[in-house]
């Protein structure tokens, strides 16, 4: 009785079973593959942008360490001449003078060696000659003696005074020579004429061996290729010729393209010219030209409208010129960007034809240099970053599976110009996918705009201008996001209606760019 009701509870017990299992098999799929809907959160970018990072210094570009502008300063561009080669073939003296033959005798002439437009007072002669010739006009020999009384000479212990003798043969020429390197000239107190009639005295004394009437000897001194160690005295204005010097301008290579578009609000342009000569010079027809690797025709830097200005520098003294933005063109000279800079003139000695003093180690020096401050407008300056997208193999397969997602762009702009990006995401090979700055305010489907920062009445930041802008993204995107390997980021900065402000060169503008894209997984995605 007790085994059968056992067997009685157990058949009960089975078909309950059944029953229970019969009815939920519809439903046991569901229980042990569910489905869920998650995010998958991305990180496209995050990047901070410097001012000194954007204008990418260099050299020419320094930073102020007191208010931290941003500025452009020239090196300087100097010409630097010494003079000691200056006076070759430029004191030739000459004079000639016929001496006529009576009977034998002994004639003494004394004659000047002399150009109205120099008086030589003292000098230490570096070089040159002193030539004589002679001609005799008569059958008879004759002897000659020369002596230059304001020549001397050390040797040894005795001072000697510059002298030359010889034979004239009778119906010849001959001449003779002296090197004038190492003697000093004083001119004598007792020289005929004095300042009057300022050169070279000469005293000649001829010893003469017979003649007739009408025989004559002619003598013809040349004084050539004076050099000096110092002069001093009175010369008429001198031309040194056109002197120049020429540097490359690094403004012309990483950053022209922003430089082209910047207009300076404060440039001093300086020229310094300096003399340590006792004399005054003058800077002739002073020039600065800019020049192009690429052959275009050169370009003048203007002062006042002019391509060119003279200027005169005191004896042993230093002259600077400033000009400006106002008084010259030079913001259209330097957005032209020429690939070199040039300086040029032509240096005047003794302009005003007065009496001094000149050594061979003096000099002459003319230089150049741009300092532009960082207070200026932009109007469209670009640059460009790119950035690799790290998604992994999982991410990629996660996204394939997105139902939607949104791309949000965060924006902190600290520099006081507003922004345009452009952000377009690539394939592996840069090709293009699609654009992710997207604006709905504005109904742009290619860029995003972005205020510049807050700045008081002097254009100096107070704060950043901070923007979020949230851009959707359909099925199409999703995939398009799925193969993407590159974000290209492309900027364009400009100031608020052109207002002037001030860069600093810790101004930054930062960018974040994520991406959220939502999934659904099931049980066989784990």
């Amino acid at each position: 009785m007790r085994v059968n009701n056992i067997k009685n509870y157990f058949f009960v017990l089975l078909f309950a079973l059944g029953f229970f299992s019969s009815s939920c098999s519809d439903k046991s799929k569901e229980i042990l593959n569910p489905i869920f809907d998650l995010a998958v959160d991305l990180s496209l970018s995050e990047r901070e942008y410097k001012m000194e990072e954007i204008i990418r210094r260099q050299d020419q570009i320094a930073v102020d360490s007191g208010s931290f502008l941003l500025r452009f300063s020239t090196d300087e561009i100097k010409k630097d001449t010494t003079i000691d080669a200056f006076f070759a073939d430029i004191f030739n003296l000459d004079q000639d003078t016929t001496m006529q033959i009576l009977v034998s005798d002994t004639i003494s002439v004394e004659m000047i060696i002399r150009r109205d437009s120099i008086r030589i007072d003292e000098a230490e002669m570096d070089g040159g000659l002193i030539v004589y010739q002679f001609t005799n006009y008569s059958s008879k020999n004759s002897q000659f003696e020369l002596i230059l009384p304001g020549f001397t000479k050390t040797v040894g212990t005795s001072k000697d005074t510059l002298k030359i003798g010889g034979l004239i043969p009778g119906n010849q020429t001959v001449n003779y020579q002296n090197n004038l390197e190492g003697y000093i000239y004083k001119q004598p107190a007792t020289q005929p004429f004095g300042s009057t009639r300022p050169g070279f005295w000469i005293k000649v004394k001829m010893i003469l061996a017979g003649g007739s009437p009408g025989d004559s000897i002619k003598l013809y001194s040349d004084v050539q290729n004076l050099r000096f160690k110092r002069m001093k005295g009175r010369f008429k204005p001198l031309s040194l010729g056109k002197k120049e010097q020429t540097f490359e301008n690094l403004l012309a290579s990483d950053i022209s393209d922003i430089i082209k578009k910047v207009t300076f609000d404060s440039i001093n342009v300086k020229i310094v010219g300096k003399t340590s000569i006792d004399l005054p010079i003058r800077l002739n027809d002073f020039e600065v030209i800019g020049t192009f690797r690429s052959g275009a025709p050169s370009i003048n830097l203007h002062f006042g409208g002019a391509t060119s200005f003279d200027t005169v520098i005191a004896a042993n003294a230093t002259t600077t010129l400033n000009f400006n933005n106002v008084n010259t063109d030079i913001n259209t000279f330097l957005a032209k960007s020429p690939d070199s800079i040039k300086i040029i003139s032509e240096i005047i000695l003794n302009p005003t034809y007065v009496s001094g003093e000149v050594l061979s180690k003096d000099s002459i020096s003319f230089s150049f240099g741009v300092d532009a401050w960082s207070k200026f407008s932009i109007n469209n300056a670009d640059f460009t970053d790119t950035l690799k997208l790290d998604f992994g193999t999982d991410t990629r397969d996660k996204i394939a599976k997105g139902k939607s997602g949104t791309i949000t762009i965060y924006f902190n702009n600290g520099i006081p110009l507003e922004a345009e990006l452009i952000g377009i995401l690539t394939d592996s090979l840069y090709s293009p996918l699609m654009y992710i700055t997207r604006d709905m305010l504005t109904s742009s489907d290619s860029i995003v705009r972005i205020g510049g920062a807050f700045v008081n009445a002097d254009g100096r930041v107070t704060s950043p201008n901070i923007q979020t802008v949230k851009v959707d993204l359909s099925q199409s995107d999703i995939q398009k996001l799925k193969n993407a390997y590159y974000l290209i980021q492309r900027f364009s900065l400009s100031t608020t209606d052109k207002r002037i402000v001030y860069l600093s060169s810790k101004d930054q503008i930062k960018v974040r760019i994520t991406g959220n894209v939502r999934v659904q997984f099931d049980s066989d995605d784990f």
